[in-house]
């Protein structure tokens, strides 16, 4: 698509709208190239924070006109050379943002080759001599057009072509052959209002449509440079301008309810004299009201593109050939476009007598400052020298500037962000001219080493604007170790098929399981990817319907108070119900409910059997009605299948495995949550990642972490190859992050945070170590409250509620104890003592569920077993007391037995006596009361020690 900007008259802002449109497009992923087609005043490379001296040392459109004569003369008919030098469109761009991950570039095709006074006169001299007519009838410039239009299309999305003002015969080149849309922009007086009505009927005439072969062209009218100051004379252009230009609104902005008065650009008299795009994100603010007004432009072109053509991606919402689609807004970039890297931390500029001294200044930076010394390359070009938050320009003696400090001094005093500190050496008796008006570090007397890392630290520092607060600190792209929420959907990216294949089987099934293992993103699928997808309606009605959590540890009537509060909002019986009336009542109200079984495998870990029992036979029966409204959304771990298919079959016959990333959608994992948020990897960092994670199944879990890190160190919106090496790399960050926070602990946070994190540890029968939850109360309890909010501000905790809203602890994520070398160790090392603990706090988990019964309390064997191998000071309040009331009840019921034991040997005894005088008949009818008597009593103690829980077994 070719987009030519127009204007009856100069300075209503034209090149500045179409600089700020290509900005815009560009970072919105599309492939864009400007054309500098004003060659009477030329400077679209000025609008851009590149090397103009660069794009005027190249050829240009000229040069390139020039060449296609060229080629279509006689002198070129016998070599190949002229014709070469006219298809080489590379010989003629400048590039402006190089290409981006997500494929965006912005290229320009200058006005021609004008750097030297003698190219600018000789280019003066050719546009003079040059007769588009003669181009045109003589010259065959029709067909090169149409070449120019071809080659274009398969290089680029759109093409923003800057035009002369006024109507001339340039203009019918640009918008006769070249466009498809004209933007014409009109400032808020009679003559442009005149002149522009003029030249829109004229674009749109018949006579326009034979020249273009009826080939469509739309025209959009900006209100351009309109002052907002006085509403009578703002009232006055706008009906002016309204009864000039509505009748030319195109169908598709009619459509949209799009009038050309909406695109109106205001008058920002600071870019009067500083016309610019601004790519630094310390700008921002500054330009956001006009940033906004050239949005609402971008989207009135995206409504003209033809549905094929990549700017169609890019239409607002409500545009109707995108249903269900949403705009993908420019995203303000948080790095400079215009480059590959982050800049580094300090320039050194220095002569070649003075490399002694600036060995030193860089062992100084480098060592004991950790910063990032950049210098120059030999050969390199003057106007490529790297650029650095800091510029040190060393002056040695006698105070003179070497040639290539010169001209590196030109450079960088040419760039508006760079921050020039020059340093007087020993031995310098003057400053040189260029750098007086510079403040300089004096070192004249001599090096102060610590005085000049703390001024290039305090230089480094970036001031905290003073509206800044929580709420508007940026957000990571990446959620390290915890899971991706719901809140995160448009930072998900990746996993899209598996999105779309869990829907069908949601939608076909009336049910799914999602099986995959450790770490393979089965929560994040469905927080971030399945269920964002239910709520915007992907499946029919599912936007209505209600999503239900369910918690494992708040059991079955967890699940059954969480369904029954749907109900009790419109019925007070609701909290009344029974499974099969619930059902009922559910399938009345909603055509679904979903319901999350999210980390199903605790079933199985954390649960006893009759509490697993009663969970899985109350799913059976709310899915086994004749029409069940219930639509259970399951995740399991792969590794607990087998259970799954013994206790739970009807749950795990539907099921969506979830596999490892391919290359491309690791790619995406990476790339565009980066993309989404303004920021930009460094080349090579994404190859770099990918290689390095291999097939370690946990490495997704461990390349979200390290992308965290790398964020948390990120410069100048780049997330770079020196972050992810101090972050220790995919393998290494998570326990690089977990050692150093470890090491910054006190000797008894160390022990309470090893007694913290083994507590947060189970076991599967036979299987390897699981995550657990606790109750912060109980955490609280162990006195470990302030260790466990340093492991959450470092993700690796994470806190959630249970069904009763209580909150519990838990790992962030299964990665934490395999990656940990520490860790790791602790677990194997307290093995025996975590299977008897996590057999003791299911114990007493469900002594305390069954109203603290005796029936549930220890026998007297457990009980000495528990407070002779286990450390009494680690248990819970809960535990403690469990342990308390089972030793109190085990000496009931030992001094019990004794007492059955005793009663009966008495009793015989005096049976025995009897028999010296009692007649035979008598002594049988007393031996059968006798033990009648006693039968209840030893009964009574065998069957309450049968009742007696075991931890021993």
């Amino acid at each position: 698509m070719i987009v030519t900007f127009y204007s009856y008259k100069g300075g209503v802002g034209r090149s500045m709208a179409l600089a700020n449109i290509a900005d815009q497009l560009a970072r919105s992923g599309m492939r864009v190239l400007m054309v500098d087609f004003d060659l009477e005043a030329p400077g679209l490379e000025h609008f851009f924070p590149i090397s103009h001296e660069r794009v005027r040392g190249r050829e240009g459109l000229l040069d390139l006109l020039l060449a296609f004569k060229y080629a279509m003369s006689v002198a070129s008919a016998e070599t190949s050379e002229g014709e070469d030098a006219f298809r080489d469109l590379d010989r003629y761009v400048s590039t402006v943002y190089p290409r981006r991950s997500d494929g965006g570039c912005l290229d320009l095709l200058p006005a021609g080759l004008r750097l030297t006074d003698e190219q600018i006169s000789r280019y003066g001299a050719e546009l003079r001599r040059f007769d588009w007519h003669d181009f045109y009838f003589v010259w065959s410039g029709e067909l090169f057009f149409e070449w120019f239009r071809r080659t274009c299309a398969e290089r680029y999305d759109v093409v923003l072509v800057d035009s002369r003002t006024g109507v001339t015969e340039l203009g019918g080149v640009c918008a006769y052959q070249l466009a498809d849309t004209v933007v014409a922009l009109c400032a808020p007086n009679l003559q442009n209002i005149e002149g522009t009505a003029w030249m829109v009927r004229h674009f749109l005439s018949p006579q326009v449509r034979a020249v273009r072969r009826d080939r469509p062209l739309e025209v959009l009218v900006v209100p351009a440079r309109v002052d907002q100051h006085d509403p009578d004379l703002l009232a006055g252009f706008a009906d002016r301008f309204r009864r000039s230009f509505d009748p030319f609104t195109p169908a598709a902005l009619k459509q949209a309810g799009l009038p050309f008065w909406d695109l109106q650009v205001p008058y920002a008299p600071a870019y009067a004299f500083d016309e610019q795009v601004i790519t630094d994100p310390g700008r921002a603010e500054e330009r956001r009201s006009l940033a906004n007004a050239y949005a609402s432009l971008r989207g009135a072109i995206t409504l003209l593109a033809p549905d094929d053509n990549p700017l169609a991606s890019l239409r607002p919402a409500s545009a109707p050939s995108r249903p269900g689609g949403g705009a993908t807004e420019p995203v303000e970039t948080r790095y400079d476009p215009t480059s590959h890297f982050a800049s580094a931390d300090v320039f050194l500029s220095y002569r070649a007598a003075d490399m002694e001294t600036a060995d030193q200044i860089r062992e100084l930076l480098t060592g004991r400052g950790n910063l990032q010394v950049a210098e120059p390359l030999t050969g390199q070009l003057w106007d490529e020298i790297p650029r650095a938050k800091v510029n040190l320009v060393l002056v040695g003696p006698p105070g003179e500037l070497g040639a290539y400090q010169r001209h590196e001094l030109h450079t960088l005093s040419a760039r508006e962000d760079a921050r020039l500190m020059p340093v007087l050496l020993p031995g310098v008796k003057r400053l040189p001219g260029a750098l007086r008006e510079f403040p300089y570090i004096d070192f004249r007397g001599g090096l102060d080493m610590d005085g000049l890392l703390q001024t290039v630290q305090a230089g480094l520092r970036s001031p905290v604007p003073a509206d800044q607060g929580p709420d508007t600190l940026p957000r990571s792209p990446y959620p390290g170790l915890a899971p991706f929420s719901e809140a995160d959907a448009g930072l998900f990216f990746g996993r899209e098929e598996l999105v779309s294949a869990v829907l069908h089987s949601l939608g076909q099934d009336q049910m799914c399981t999602i099986l995959g293992g450790p770490g393979s993103g089965k929560t994040s699928l469905v927080n971030a990817g399945v269920l964002p997808a239910l709520r915007a309606g992907l499946l029919p009605g599912s936007d209505l319907w209600p999503i239900v959590r369910v918690h494992q540890h708040g059991g079955a009537e967890g699940l059954l108070e969480a369904l029954r509060s749907l109900v009790s909002r419109r019925q007070d019986s609701g909290s009344d119900l029974g499974p099969e009336d619930l059902t009922r009542a559910l399938g009345a109200q909603f055509d679904r409910v979903v319901v999350v079984l999210d980390q199903f495998e605790e079933l199985f870990t954390s649960a006893d059997a009759d509490r697993r029992a009663q969970v899985i036979g109350l799913l059976r029966r709310l899915t086994d009605a004749p029409d069940p409204v219930l639509l259970p959304l399951t995740a399991l771990r792969s590794d607990f299948l087998v259970q799954a298919h013994e206790h739970a079959s009807f749950l795990v016959g539907r099921t969506v495995i979830v596999p490892p990333m391919s290359r491309e959608e690791l790619r995406q994992a990476v790339l565009m949550p980066a993309r989404a948020t303004g920021l930009q990897l460094e080349p090579g960092l994404v190859e770099r990642l990918m290689q390095d994670m291999g097939d370690e199944p946990r490495s997704l879990a461990l390349l979200q972490s390290v992308l965290l890190s790398m964020w948390q160190r990120r410069v100048d919106g780049y997330l770079t190859h020196r972050s992810y090496e101090g972050s220790g790399g995919v393998q290494g960050g998570l326990a690089h992050a977990a050692e150093t926070l470890f090491s910054s602990l006190s000797p008894d946070d160390r022990s309470r945070a090893r007694e913290l994190l083994l507590s947060l540890v189970a076991f599967a029968p036979n299987g390897p170590p699981v995550g657990r939850t606790v109750l912060a109360s109980t955490v609280t309890a162990m006195g470990a409250a302030e260790v466990c909010e340093l492991m959450l501000r470092h993700r690796l905790l994470v806190t959630t509620d249970d069904a009763q809203n209580e909150a519990r602890v838990r790992l962030s994520h299964q990665a934490v104890m395999g990656a940990w070398p520490r860790f790791r160790d602790w677990i194997e090392e307290a093995r025996s003592e975590l299977e008897l603990r996590q057999k003791l706090i299911a114990a007493a988990e469900d002594w305390a569920r069954s109203g603290r019964d005796r029936k549930g309390l220890l026998g007297e064997e457990s009980v000495t077993f528990i407070r002779t191998t286990a450390d009494l000071r680690k248990l819970s309040p809960l535990e403690m007391a469990y342990v308390e009331e089972s030793r109190a009840d085990a000496e009931k019921a030992r001094r019990l037995r004794l007492l059955s034991g005793g009663g009966l040997m008495v009793v015989l005894l005096a049976a025995l006596a009897l028999v010296v005088w009692l007649e035979a008949s008598v002594l049988l009818t007393v031996t059968t009361v006798i033990s009648t008597l006693a039968f209840p009593i030893q009964s009574a103690y065998l069957t309450l020690r049968r009742e007696r829980r075991s931890l021993t077994l």
